[in-house]
């Protein structure tokens, strides 16, 4: 009954379930929807982790997965399956990263409880129904070789025409600039990506890549998106160009995105680009979902 509920609360959620939420466009039957949500420390189990979460709050999630409506989602900060299985319901098919842990978890900040971090995985997330394999994780995104840095987790989906599918979340602390320590890190992991992009470019494929960026790749001439989309050999398409966040009032720029080459912006519905906001009292995640629509 749970998940009827969710799918019912779903269509109905930032009108009905909440309020002052953006809500998530109306789709053509005809096309594939494809978001990116970084879900802040998901865990199945409540009360469990950094973000710890009842049983309505786990609700919450799975509302608004209901009402954005997409058909793949590339998500980011997954414990695992479970964790997964929990919010979305069946129907799905999960893919979540192979990265095994090192060491034990950290404690959590800001928490005087004994409470540690749990995994924080990339994940893909398909629709029943949705033609696609797994391709290899990126693990060279762990550029240095100790673990504890995420992989991109890959599908391809056979909708017409293959398209690539990564989901991401790279090394935080390089927000802008190039002063921080971490910022060597993130530039390393932009050069595997890139090199990637256009390996998967120069085989014909579609390819979109997205999820957490840690960057605000839209600041004027930004080091890492002029890295990133040099043109050499194949320029690359930020979905959205121009949009600002709406999330969050803090925050001014996006470091969520969904990154699109020449034949997966080919196939982007013009227009179709959209962050999906909380209700008045929500906050599922501090971060928001983004989405596209593509032809089939």
């Amino acid at each position: 009954m749970r998940h009827l509920w969710a799918a019912a609360c779903g269509a109905l959620l930032l009108t009905a379930c909440g309020q002052d939420g953006a809500r998530a466009p109306e789709r053509a039957s005809d096309t594939l929807r494809v978001a990116a949500w970084n879900i802040e420390h998901l865990t199945a189990e409540t009360g469990a982790g950094c973000a710890p979460r009842d049983e309505a709050a786990l609700d919450l999630v799975a509302d608004y997965i209901a009402a954005v409506d997409a058909d793949v989602w590339l998500l980011q900060e997954i414990d695992g399956e479970a964790a997964l299985e929990r919010v979305f319901g069946e129907g799905w098919s999960f893919h979540v990263e192979e990265r095994e842990a090192v060491g034990e978890y950290p404690l959590c900040r800001g928490r005087d409880n004994g409470s540690r971090l749990r995994a924080q995985n990339t994940a893909v997330a398909v629709r029943d129904g949705v033609a696609h394999s797994r391709i290899p994780d990126l693990d060279a995104l762990d550029v240095a070789g100790a673990g504890r840095m995420r992989h991109g987790v890959a599908v391809t989906v056979f909708d017409n025409e293959p398209i690539d599918l990564m989901s991401l979340h790279l090394a935080s602390g390089c927000h802008e600039g190039e002063e921080s320590n971490v910022c060597p890190t993130l530039f390393s992991q932009i050069e595997v990506l890139e090199g990637w992009i256009d390996t998967r470019s120069a085989m014909g494929r579609a390819v979109i890549v997205g999820g957490d960026f840690n960057r605000r790749l839209e600041l004027d001439a930004d080091l890492v998106w002029s890295e990133l989309n040099d043109g050499d050999p194949y320029p690359l398409h930020v979905a959205g160009p121009g949009i600002r966040p709406q999330c969050d009032p803090r925050y001014g720029e996006f470091i969520d995105f969904l990154i699109l080459n020449n034949h997966a912006q080919g196939r982007k519905i013009q227009g179709s680009f959209h962050e999906t906001t909380y209700g008045r009292g929500d906050r599922p995640s501090d971060h928001c979902p983004i989405l596209i629509d593509l032809r089939r």
